[in-house]
């Protein structure tokens, strides 16, 4: 029975993530549907949030600017919350900062999570946001669930 009603939903669903309960089964479904993927920047959209991973060690402003215009074609005159993952970043100039932080930089952002390595490099981003300030609420995470559960509350429910 349990197997017809997975084989179901794997059918029924583009693509789904499951967890097993260690008690019962328990099925979390999320939805994730990736919007553009290239050389630079691959964007999903998952449960309203707005992922965005980059793949460039080095971030200047026209990489920012060019990354920018790629979430505002995709989002179409619509705002959500951004997770932005910069994992792979490894250094960013502050021209291109100040412009991510910046009223066109964050033009149909409701709030961004930004997703990095470990809690020294937490520690430089903090200290570059304070210099920055993003005008919509931003944090800095190294956990992506946490990311995702704190934007949560951003998402628009239509």
């Amino acid at each position: 029975m349990i197997g017809k009603f997975l084989k179901y939903i794997f059918a029924e669903t583009a693509e789904a993530h499951y967890e097993i309960d260690t008690n019962k089964l328990h099925l979390l479904e999320t939805m994730k549907e990736t919007l553009l993927d290239n050389d630079e920047i691959t964007f999903e959209l998952e449960n309203g949030i707005l992922i965005g991973t980059g793949k460039s060690p080095f971030l200047d402003i026209h990489v920012a600017i060019k990354i920018t215009n790629y979430r505002l074609e995709i989002q179409k005159g619509k705002s959500n919350p951004i997770l932005s993952n910069i994992k792979m970043t490894k250094n960013s100039t502050k021209e291109a900062r100040d412009f991510l932080a910046s009223e066109k930089g964050c033009k149909g952002v409701i709030a961004a999570a930004i997703l990095i390595n470990s809690d020294v490099t937490s520690m430089i981003a903090n200290f570059f946001m304070r210099i920055s300030r993003p005008i919509v609420p931003t944090k800095i995470f190294t956990d992506e669930a946490e990311a995702k559960t704190w934007l949560s509350q951003y998402v628009k429910k239509d």
